[in-house]
């Protein structure tokens, strides 16, 4: 007869208790394999700390807050206007470096994965893309000291013949 009292209690109380949630993640319509395609770029260069820095400067440029960098693997995040965060990778392919970006915008306690390739194109890679061309135009060119001089030496003046 006593443990009904307990029971009662215990299913009173069990019923109050306050569950935190996760806040939901929105999913992407896209395959997998479409994400990726459009969420990662090849770039011609084996450096791959330049890489990570041309990442970080670029995110500036375009008006990111930096928020992390590990530079051991090559990963940076940014956030913008405190709701667009852009995680981008770096990582070794062959003789290439890959750069993958993924991109959430997060609305009130929503997290939503931006899976529009034009996102991606204009508005990370295309700016990456021309400042890894401008590196490698820099590292390309010699250096003042290694380009030869030509020495020219003025013509004899000839005196006029009379």
């Amino acid at each position: 007869m006593r443990i009904l009292p307990i029971l009662a209690l215990a299913l009173a109380t069990a019923g109050c208790t306050v569950v935190q949630r996760e806040p939901p993640v929105i999913a992407s319509t896209k395959s997998p394999l479409e994400l990726r395609a459009m969420q990662s770029r090849l770039y011609d260069t084996g450096d791959r700390s330049k890489t990570v820095r041309t990442v970080i400067a670029i995110l500036q440029d375009l008006g990111y807050n930096i928020d992390k960098v590990d530079a051991g693997s090559g990963t940076v995040t940014a956030t913008k206007l405190a709701q667009l965060q852009l995680s981008a990778a770096v990582s070794p392919r062959a003789n290439r470096m890959a750069v993958r970006a993924n991109a959430q915008v997060k609305l009130g306690p929503q997290s939503n994965q931006v899976d529009a390739a034009e996102f991606y194109q204009k508005l990370f890679f295309a700016p990456l893309s021309a400042a890894m061309f401008l590196q490698a135009s820099a590292d390309a060119e010699p250096a003042a000291a290694e380009v030869p001089m030509l020495i020219i030496k003025p013509a004899m003046a000839v005196p006029p013949q009379s």
